[in-house]
């Protein structure tokens, strides 16, 4: 129970790792305040929660809009009384290109759910973690902000900038207790990874790694745990890298 006595919010909630974190959230005794566009999922994974004796709730909304920050810090004044971690780990895809097969319109859609919703959100919870005695904010980047690789032009620009805004975060935050971190997976087997390729196999053959496989989300939420709890207190302004090796070579 690393997290007894938290209260979380987690963006992206519905898909892989973030289902994956709100679950070992909630497992280690944290309220869990789930946000994801897509409806169905983030109610399911809340559900799930709940059904396993958890506390969670559901908030299908769209993070590219500031009105889905103020909803989500209210949730979580509402629902748990408080405020303590936040999770940015919202992501829009685009198919694998470079810059000159990308429409304006795109380009602006990955900027505003993938960077710009780590501000909005960290905007509107400051605050109430302020009040709260602070806590953790943790934006998931990628090994992807570190290095490059084809056709990934707008994602390894967006996770380099999460890396940064974590940095320059947790200079401003430090007095009021709220540490800043960024966290990277590198490959990890979920179904935003796949659709990259023609198979699970091709996938998990494509996975670049020291040891020849995909992490898994369960991995990432690890992580994120550690970010969240205490056992970090002495821990701002960096990026935690759990990419099996991927940036080692």
């Amino acid at each position: 129970m690393r997290l007894k006595g938290k209260n979380a919010i987690v963006t992206g909630a519905g898909g892989g790792i973030g289902a994956a974190i709100c679950t070992l959230f909630s497992k280690h005794g944290a309220g869990v305040v789930c946000v994801d566009i897509n409806a169905a999922a983030v109610h399911q994974v809340a559900e799930k929660i709940r059904k396993e004796g958890g506390r969670a709730v559901a908030l299908p909304a769209d993070v590219a809009e500031e009105s889905s920050a103020v909803d989500a810090v209210a949730a979580a004044q509402r629902e748990f009384s408080g405020l303590n971690i936040l999770v940015n780990n919202a992501v829009y895809d685009l198919p694998l290109g470079p810059i000159t097969e990308i429409s304006i319109e795109d380009w602006r859609r990955t900027m505003d759910v993938n960077l710009n919703s780590a501000f909005l959100m960290s905007k509107h919870a400051i605050p109430l973690m302020d009040k709260c005695g602070g806590g953790s904010i943790i934006h998931v980047a990628s090994q992807l902000g570190q290095v490059a690789r084809p056709g990934r032009p707008w994602y390894c620009a967006q996770k380099g900038a999460l890396i940064n805004l974590a940095r320059a975060m947790a200079l401003d935050h430090a007095k009021q207790n709220i540490r800043v971190n960024s966290l990277s997976p590198g490959p990890v087997e979920t179904e935003r990874y796949v659709r990259n390729f023609a198979s699970v196999e091709e996938a998990r053959a494509n996975n670049f790694t020291l040891y020849d496989r995909l992490g898994t989300p369960e991995e990432i939420a690890m992580g994120a745990v550690f970010l969240a709890s205490d056992e970090s207190s002495f821990m701002t302004g960096s990026d935690l890298l759990i990419d099996g090796g991927y940036t080692a070579v």
